[in-house]
Parts: structure tokens; sequence; C-alpha cells
């Protein structure tokens, strides 16, 4: 896939695309900035994850063809005002420790914002980080057995068997009412001994270090939810307290104004009509979706905004294409 995504930039497919199909800016979407740890045999998390030299090859490829790397408030303006130079805004999702560690020197450094959508039960370790648990179980495991709904037994014997078993459940996880994913993580913490208050330790950030993000003038603080549901799941009280109360959490701990929204997992099976309409009503001037595409001036719903994932196969190549408007490069003649 590479191959063929340096071919089209050679054949001046992005240039001819950007027009049509680039829009005013972007928006990317990170999780974590880490590097790859080669003693893991498994590792399906390890596609949120991109090294730190990486992030800094994007942020140079971004300079080098003159795209701005601007805030949320900032793309909003342009989106209303006339033609201007291109942007990108650049979000990372959950509020993991690296953000601190790792992000926020990066960041300091090049002058850039970013927006870090955080979900408070996972700081305090309350709300099941069930797609690392999944991880440690599966890559220890040789086969599992889980009720996703029904009690099934997974082969995880062989690493494609391990990508598939991690697939059925997170599957599971993402379409299911609350109701009926507790049972799975039950079954992670009483069969297979994940201590998930350890887990959220080991990979996410504590109020300090979060207070401390939200005391840098280039880091704006997001609302991800309470527990990180999928919203589509719940009922319409459920959904809006899982908004509001994250909002409200964060802008307690944190003394700032809390003026955005990303929707967990942000699927279109996730997120739908009634979950725009409620980041409407609740007062969020922007809510973001995972859907990728990029940001037009005319019929685009600022709680409706599609996101680039960007992981660690994105190089120079699959970025420009993506900031063209082409999102798979198998489509581009097509399209």
């Amino acid at each position: 896939m590479s191959g063929l995504k340096d071919l089209l930039l050679r054949l001046g497919i992005a240039k001819v695309a950007r027009p049509l199909l680039g829009g005013a800016g972007a928006i990317l979407v990170f999780h974590r900035i880490r590097p790859h740890d080669p003693s893991l045999h498994f590792d399906a998390n390890h596609r949120n994850s991109i090294p730190p030299e990486q992030f800094i090859a994007l942020l140079d490829i971004l300079a080098a063809d003159g795209v701005e790397v601007v805030s949320l408030d900032e793309a909003l303006l342009r989106l209303q005002g006339p033609p201007d130079r291109r942007f990108v805004c650049l979000g990372f999702d959950d509020g993991y420790r690296d953000n601190n560690e790792t992000l926020l020197p990066i960041i300091t450094a090049r002058r850039i914002p970013v927006t870090i959508y955080v979900v408070p039960g996972l700081i305090d370790g309350t709300a099941p980080l069930w797609w690392y648990a999944l991880d440690e179980v599966i890559m220890r495991e040789a086969t599992l057995r889980l009720p996703i709904p029904e009690e099934t037994t997974l082969d995880a014997g062989d690493a494609a068997a391990k990508q598939r078993a991690f697939g059925q459940a997170m599957h599971f996880m993402l379409t299911a009412a609350p109701s009926a994913t507790a049972p799975m993580v039950a079954a992670l913490a009483g069969r297979y001994g994940v201590d998930f208050a350890a887990l959220a330790s080991r990979h996410m950030m504590d109020w300090p270090m979060l207070r401390q993000l939200a005391g840098c003038p280039l880091v704006e603080i997001g609302a991800h939810t309470m527990t990180h549901p999928a919203l589509a799941a719940l009922d319409a009280a459920a959904a809006a307290a899982e908004m509001s109360e994250s909002r409200a959490r964060l802008e307690r701990e944190t003394g700032r104004r809390v003026h955005h929204f990303a929707y967990p997992y942000g699927t279109k099976r996730t997120v739908g009509a009634r979950e725009i309409r409620m980041a409407a009503e609740l007062g969020f001037r922007t809510a973001v979706t995972t859907a990728p595409g990029n940001l037009m001036r005319r019929g685009s719903s600022p709680h409706d905004w599609p996101r680039h994932g960007i992981g660690p196969g994105d190089g120079a190549a699959a970025l420009r294409l993506k900031l063209a408007g082409i999102r798979n490069p198998l489509h581009a003649f097509g399209r």
C-alpha cells in the first residue's frame, strides 16, 4: 500500500484532488505518542500509537507543505471566513500518560496547539480499559472463554488467531449495551486476573498530570464521556449524562471551560443523528467523529466533524493523500 501511495503522489493525484476533495482543512486524530515495545508478541493497540520521531516527522511535513496547525476554535473561524492558508487540527483521545510525558514537550518546543479529549473514568480507574485488558489476556492465552454475549471459546493459538479473537471481542464491546458488556469485564477480571485499576495507572494520566497539561495555553481539554461507552447503545438520558457529566468533571478538576467533545469510537455504528443533536443541544462548540474526511466550508456541521486517523503506518505519502481528500488510495482513480 505504501508503494501505491508514493506512486499516486508522483503522478500528481494529490494536487488534482485537493481543490475538489481537500476542503479548507482537516483534523488528525491520534491516541498515543510512544515507541513500539518489541517484547510484546501481541499488541493490537499498537495501531493507536506512533513513536515520537514519526510524530515529529509529520509535523515537519505539515510545515514544509505550508499547512498550519491551528486550534479547533480557529478552525471554526476559518470555515466561516474567506479562504485562507490550509490548516489541520491535532486531537488526542482518551488521556494517556504519554500525552503529558512525551507530547507536551514536543508541542511546547514547536508552539503548536492540540486538543486532548479526556475520559474522567479512565483517569480515576473506575471505567474499564478493556481494550488493553484484551491485549494483556490474548497475548498470554491460547484460548479464551468470554461472554460475548453467550459464552464463547475463542482460539488465540497463533498471531492470526489472536487478531481474530481481539476483533471479535472488540466488535461486541463496541455494539453492546453496558448491561451486556459488564459480564465481559467481569470475566476479564475474574477468570483472567486483570487488575483494571493497575491497568489504568500504567496507561492513563493521573489528575495532577492532566492539570499540568491544562495549564499549558497550547492545550485544549475536550470531553470524551465519563466512561467511554458506545453512545448509540445507551438510552437518551444515559447518553446525555455521559456527555454533560464528563464536561462538568473536567471543568472542576482543571478550572478551565470545556468547549469541545469527541464521540467514543466515533464510527457510524456508535454515533448517529441523536448523538450529534445532543452535542449541539449541550452547547459544545464542536464534536468530532472518527469518520475519515476533510472540513468543508459548506455543509459541514461542527457537531459531526470527520477526522483522519494517524497510525504507525502513516508516513509522508499517507498524510498528504489524506489532506488532499483521498482517504483510500485504492479508490483514488475512481473518485
